[in-house]
């Protein structure tokens, strides 16, 4: 098949590692893949153009794809991407985003191939942009059951929607070889968050509870992998404040090639809050690589983290947080099991192997 990935953004985001995991297996599998992502001028670097073109994946350049909706840009990307239909005729056209949803909607029409849209949120995009983009979508494909559920709600026939979460790359992000468990009272237990330092991401509850825990178990290490304009006020401060000096960490931003031995390093990953996007890449990468999770009950968190692999905060309280970290330190048994199903969850649910085949099925009915 010839397939377009369109990708509304130029920068690394959430959906973006999916999109292009998903692209590239496509690739890999025989399929004539094209990813179109969001043409930009000046300084800025276009990550996501240079992962695909690292990839091996066949780009093009042109269409602006604007993440806020830009009338000019799109209506001048809606003739562009005309034309390429015309002169290429992929047979798929698989968008991502809202921007290039919208592009692609209109400039498609009733021209021949199927329309595919990923959601990457428990909610339908239930605005101007996504009530014009419905009718033209021959196929949503939704990350969980809920999310699959609210579609059909939206008035989406429920023979062109599926279900399939975000993929992960399992080879990259997999258990460490060692099968380290930190038992004993001299080793270190390490609790890992990996998020941009944001104001809504509750980085002082997380301190504090943390605080809670690290005063009875003395294993404890909070390790905070990533960076943020607010770090200081949200993470750095209430760090210092409690009082524990290097059992709180700050690492900054890890480089890629070594980003999946500093993951596997984590005893268990706390994930309290989705980012910009609801994919929840660092706690998907965490199951992958064999790490306990303990999350919230926001967004696709509850469906994405199976109850057998982390734990599932009954509220959103310091105290209920601290409790979850000390169950998780004190019961190795427990740590074990979770870390063995997390692992089995990722490959029997997030291969994007898997993903190519049950997306190739809907797609040839």
């Amino acid at each position: 098949m010839k397939i377009f990935h369109l990708f509304a953004n130029h920068k690394f985001t959430g959906p973006a590692d999916p999109a292009l995991l998903l692209a590239t297996a496509q690739k890999d599998a025989g399929h004539e893949v094209t990813f179109i992502s969001s043409t930009i001028s000046g300084s800025d670097t276009n990550a996501v153009l240079e992962i695909a073109i690292e990839r091996g994946l066949d780009t093009r350049q042109g269409l602006r794809l604007s993440k806020h909706f830009h009338w000019k840009n799109t209506l001048r990307d809606i003739g562009k991407l005309r034309s390429w239909l015309k002169e290429d005729s992929p047979q798929v056209i698989h968008c991502h985003l809202k921007g290039d949803h919208l592009v692609a909607s209109i400039a498609k029409g009733s021209r021949p191939g199927v329309l595919v849209k990923s959601q990457y949120d428990l909610d339908p995009p239930d605005d101007f942009r996504g009530r014009l983009c419905r009718r033209n979508t021959d196929l949503w494909i939704a990350p969980t059951s809920k999310s699959r559920a609210r579609l059909i709600e939206w008035q989406v026939p429920a023979e062109q929607t599926m279900e399939m979460p975000p993929p992960t790359d399992i080879d990259r992000f997999r258990p460490s070889d060692s099968g380290k468990d930190p038992s004993p009272a001299t080793d270190v237990m390490r609790v890992g968050v990996v998020a941009r330092m944001q104001r809504h991401r509750r980085f002082p509850e997380l301190i504090e509870a943390f605080s809670k825990a690290a005063k009875t178990d003395s294993r404890l290490v909070l390790e905070i992998l990533g960076r943020g304009t607010h770090k200081e006020e949200v993470a750095e401060k209430p760090a210092a404040a409690s009082g524990l000096g290097e059992r709180i960490r700050f690492p900054g931003y890890i480089d890629p090639s070594s980003y999946p031995e500093r993951l596997r390093q984590f005893d268990m990953l706390v994930f309290l809050v989705p980012g910009s996007d609801g994919t929840c890449r660092a706690a998907r990468e965490a199951l992958a690589s064999g790490v306990p999770v303990i999350t919230s009950k926001r967004g696709l968190l509850p469906e994405l983290i199976p109850s057998d692999s982390g734990i599932h905060l009954p509220t959103e309280s310091t105290e209920d947080l601290c409790s979850a970290i000390l169950r998780l330190s004190n019961e190795p048994q427990m740590r074990r099991s979770m870390a063995k199903n997390a692992r089995n969850f990722a490959t029997q649910q997030l291969d994007v192997n898997r993903h190519i085949n049950t997306l190739d099925g809907h797609l040839e009915q």
